[in-house]
């Protein structure tokens, strides 16, 4: 059975129900400029990081006015916002920051501190409070400035309500971890990224999986077609579709060949650019992969013109 695994959660749990709270001290951080429009027609796109009803971590892209202190103004996006957040459930998507929160960013030598009111990050378990804390830290981690994000929370001197430890900085966190192994097999584990659709058709959420073995396109497609397992994803390859054989050639096109069974998915356009999206968006962790070619019993498969397809440069995009 898959097992989630969040970063330091059994510190949290341990810790759950305590709360360390003393006014926070004061560092000696030079403070962003507040943010201040500069025209209407400057918008950044920017990945910003939610929590979706099932606890999964999900990147979506969302255009956001170009301001001084951006990266303070990423993270107000994440604070609950009636006016907001109708389209955040569509995608089922959950604030990460309370209603009213508010924030203050500061960043030296590639290390952000982030400043929030009390209250801030409100969780009901320390499995919540810790996706909250990779949200904030994966969206700030975006930033070709940031390496790590320390975060501050007024009434709370380095911990959390249900525990969570934030007296040193954290820096980009694998995102949805799952496995299968042992525990004592996962020093020897191959990390993958692998791409499944949520529940609702309406995003695509990232999974980090540990496996045995060496992680290589051919072992990424092999688990992406057995699928997520347990856990509100959807496997979206036809019942019976096997993979038959992964190449890569000199000029980094990956072909990636499935057997008849996948021809069932033509019926449904839609379902298959969102299958073609996850294959691509998974194999392009691998460095040596450009560009990807779908093909079914040895022949091209693909349904458009185009003989590659290229990486999809955001996961989620929100208007």
């Amino acid at each position: 059975m898959l097992k989630r695994i969040v970063a330091v959660a059994l510190a949290a749990v341990i810790m759950a129900g305590l709360c360390a709270c003393t006014p926070p001290e004061e560092e000696p951080y030079e403070e962003i400029p507040a943010a201040k429009l500069l025209g209407d027609q400057d918008m950044r796109k920017t990945v910003l990081y939610f929590e979706d009803e099932l606890g999964y971590i999900v990147p979506v892209m969302k255009q956001i006015p170009w301001v001084e202190g951006i990266g303070a103004s990423a993270v107000s996006q994440l604070v609950a916002n009636p006016d907001a957040d109708a389209q955040m459930a569509y995608f089922g998507l959950n604030p990460v920051l309370s209603e009213g929160a508010e924030l203050s960013l500061s960043i030296k030598e590639g290390v952000a501190m982030i400043k929030l009111s009390e209250g801030a990050i409100a969780a009901a378990n320390p499995v919540s409070e810790m996706n909250k804390v990779s949200a904030i830290v994966n969206t700030l981690t975006e930033f070709v400035s940031i390496d790590s994000v320390l975060i501050k929370q007024e009434g709370c001197k380095g911990k959390l309500p249900c525990g969570t430890d934030i007296s040193k900085a954290f820096g980009t966190f694998d995102l949805n971890v799952v496995t299968t192994l042992s525990a004592a097999d996962l020093d020897n584990a191959s990390k993958l990224l692998l791409y499944f659709e949520n529940e609702a058709g309406t995003a695509i959420v990232p999974i980090t999986k540990f496996v045995g073995g060496q992680a290589d396109a051919f072992a990424a497609m092999s688990e992406l077609v057995k699928g997520p397992g347990e856990g509100g994803l959807k496997n979206m390859f036809p019942q019976g579709t096997a993979l038959l054989g992964v190449s890569v050639d000199d000029d980094g096109v990956a072909s990636i060949n499935f057997s008849k069974e996948l021809e069932t998915i033509r019926e449904t356009p839609e379902k298959e650019k969102k299958l073609l999206r996850c294959i691509i968006l998974t194999l392009m962790q691998f460095d040596n992969i450009e560009e990807v070619r779908v093909l079914m019993d040895g022949k091209e498969f693909s349904s458009t013109a185009q003989k590659t397809m290229a990486y999809p440069e955001y996961i989620n995009t929100m208007n």
